[in-house]
């Protein structure tokens, strides 16, 4: 299956290089003449087949061993004053079958450290921790449950930075041959290596998280609430929004959704909640951007970075993660693999006149 969809990827490349390469070329004849138009074609391909190469290979040599962390603030009045500065670390699609070796032990070891330095909150991860089954996850036990035991700064009694979990469509073991009773037991694998490693996995439920970790009343928490994955075909349903909405006590003021597909902002979250900001994964950005501008927008209007929508009576957000690992080629071009982190604010008071 894996080398199959490889293969799909391979032959659309090379149609689409057949195709431009052809647009070119009977373009130039049509201007310039038959002679000028296979000096300019035959030059055009050379440079095109140069380009890509170098690209493709500086995106698997260099790129997907980056860690880019970025800084955004997620502002809304709806946030409790008790967490005005309040830091959420996202990371998604760590698809740890790319990383083989030392040098992908090395990698993940560097992209916790990362996190580490940041000192956020909480650590979230929304989904694909594997590409095909559980057992991919299994080398990396160690990195996995370094990231689920990080000290709290300041913290004197060796409490750690919570680390809460989801599933994404790759999770299921969906995309390999596997009986019921195998993908059953492949799924119960993948949760229980999380729960090992200190992370908490949210399937279709919520919690409340009060600032300082410590018990409070639903008006000074937020909603923090995960959904599995629910995502336009051909990608698997299992998530129940409304099943998880219902493990919440009413009053939270503000809410954070972790669902793996960004289709779902617009689908259901949108239309038929008022949830304040849900994090998402995915895309990975198709593991090629260049500037500001990824082809994941061909299929996903919303497939990097914060979004905005206003929704009733307040602005509902989307934060789009562009992932650590991919699906395919071991390639990110222009794309490095993202550490996210999220600063949720109060609006700043306006200036006196």
């Amino acid at each position: 299956m894996r080398y199959l969809f490889y293969a799909m990827i391979i032959l659309a490349a090379v149609l689409a290089i057949v195709i431009i390469d052809q647009i070119v070329y009977w373009s130039c004849r049509l201007v310039a003449g038959r002679h000028w138009a296979h000096v300019i074609h035959w030059s055009f391909t050379a440079t095109l087949i140069v380009v890509i190469a170098v690209a493709a290979l500086w995106g698997h040599y260099v790129t997907r061993f980056e860690l880019d962390v970025t800084h955004t603030d997620v502002v809304s009045e709806r946030v409790p004053a008790t967490f005005d500065g309040f830091r959420i670390a996202q990371i998604s699609d760590l698809h740890l079958d790319w990383f083989e070796g030392d040098e992908g032990h090395k990698f993940l070891n560097r992209m916790v450290d990362a996190i580490q330095a940041e000192q956020p909150d909480i650590i979230v991860f929304t989904g694909d921790l594997v590409t095909l089954q559980a057992d991919e996850a299994e080398p990396f036990r160690e990195e996995l449950a370094r990231l689920g035991h990080l000290p709290k700064k300041g913290a004197a009694d060796g409490e750690c930075i919570p680390v809460y979990s989801i599933l994404g469509n790759h999770d299921y073991a969906d995309y390999t041959r596997m009986s019921a009773r195998q993908r059953v037991a492949d799924i119960e694998l993948l949760c229980n290596l999380q729960a090992e490693a200190g992370w908490k996995l949210l399937r279709n439920e919520g919690i409340l998280l009060s600032a300082d970790g410590t018990a409070a009343s639903p008006d000074s928490c937020i909603a923090l609430i995960g959904v599995e994955n629910i995502g336009e075909p051909p990608f698997s349903t299992y998530g129940d929004l409304p099943r998880a909405l219902a493990t919440l006590p009413v009053g939270a003021p503000y809410s954070v959704l972790l669902s793996h597909n960004p289709t779902h902002w617009r689908s259901e979250v949108l239309p038929t909640t008022g949830i304040d900001l849900m994090l998402a994964g995915h895309t990975h950005a198709v593991q090629v951007k260049i500037g500001n501008w990824s082809p994941a927008v061909w299929k996903y209007p919303e497939w990097g970075g914060l979004y905005a929508e206003s929704g009733g009576d307040h602005v509902q957000q989307l934060y789009v993660n562009t992932g650590i690992g991919g699906v395919g080629p071991r390639v990110r071009i222009g794309v490095a693999p993202e550490v996210s982190i999220l600063t949720l604010k109060r609006p700043a008071d306006e200036p006196r006149q």
